[in-house]
């Protein structure tokens, strides 16, 4: 198995002791896992940039399916974050993921009661179906 995680610096953002770049597993799980530690100010094109390594790391696991915990929480105007994705982000996000071609399940991981939370969610998924082709 293998995980990924894009997410802010553990000085600055919940859960704040763990998810730190060294942890990368332990055990037969050495090297199964992946944390990406993103300063306090991200835009798209910082967060494509991450997810491009990530991706690059699923290819070389070549896995069966993925399971994506979408954070909507990256969202600009999000009271938890301090990131500015916009909608287009989220849906050039989605396409990128459903260019894997891999099964995918999607669960919501975070995103709270901003006005822009069903757009950005409606583009991710545009945006995957696009990429897997079904649009």
């Amino acid at each position: 198995m293998f995980t990924a995680s894009i997410h802010g610096r553990p000085s600055f953002a919940y859960p704040y002791f763990s998810v730190f770049a060294e942890e990368t597993g332990e055990g037969s799980g050495q090297g199964g896992n992946l944390n990406l530690s993103l300063p306090e100010s991200v835009d798209g094109e910082a967060y494509r940039v991450a997810l491009g390594t990530v991706l690059r790391w699923v290819k070389r696991f070549a896995p069966t399916f993925l399971v994506v915990c979408l954070g909507l929480d990256t969202a600009k105007g999000d009271l938890t974050s301090s990131w500015s994705l916009r909608a287009a982000d989220f849906e050039a996000n989605g396409r990128l993921l459903g260019e894997l071609g891999l099964p995918t399940l999607v669960v919501q991981e975070g995103g709270y009661d901003i006005r822009s939370l069903g757009v950005n969610a409606r583009n991710f998924f545009s945006g995957l179906a696009q990429g897997i082709g079904l649009s």
